[in-house]
């Protein structure tokens, strides 16, 4: 009996205070309980979208008897609110995930420059993709916050310099004003 008690006590302290779950507003009109910043699960479904609409273009092309696009893919510039020693980890991680989806799908190469300064074999890559997130605190009509969250990507095809591509992946969230830093 004891350990039911000390749930439903924590219930119904929550309750009294006011204190809410973030969630988040899914393109479906799903919500589901949510971390208030930018989640494993935001990271995952960001990069499955990003690289679902790189491989949907139809203007890629490829390299004369080549197999795979060959693309260098920059890292994720972070332009959120965040600072301090962590600031950086959000942009990295949705850079080094999408570096590993699309290396891994089969359809794009991904030039290393770093390696390539050193390679005997010159290899010129095709696109240039780049990408920054950036964070907006919205103020809702009653004193909650949406917490907007933009993967803005850049493709650039190399030989021209024209960038043809661009894609801005959206993550909303909405947030009890007790939950978000000013």
């Amino acid at each position: 009996m004891k350990r039911l008690a000390i749930p439903v006590l924590a219930l119904a302290v929550a309750g009294v205070f006011g204190c809410t779950t973030p969630t988040r507003r899914y393109a479906e009109g799903e919500t589901r309980a949510t971390v208030a910043g930018f989640s494993e699960e935001d990271i995952n479904d960001t990069v499955s979208r990003a690289k679902q609409s790189v491989l949907s273009l139809d203007r890629i092309k490829l390299q004369p008897g080549a197999n795979r696009a060959v693309m260098i893919i920059e890292d994720v510039t972070n332009d959120t609110l965040s600072r301090g020693r962590d600031a950086g980890a959000l942009a990295e991680a949705i850079g080094q995930s999408l570096r590993e989806e699309l290396t891994n799908c089969g359809k794009v190469i991904v030039y290393n420059k770093e390696a390539g300064q050193y390679a005997t074999v010159k290899v010129t890559p095709q696109y240039r993709l780049a990408g920054r997130i950036t964070e907006r605190n919205l103020r809702m009509d009653n004193g909650d916050y949406q917490k907007e969250y933009n993967l803005n990507l850049t493709l650039v095809e190399l030989a021209t310099g024209l960038e043809f591509w661009q894609k801005r992946i959206h993550v909303g969230k909405e947030v009890d004003r007790k939950n978000v830093m000013n």
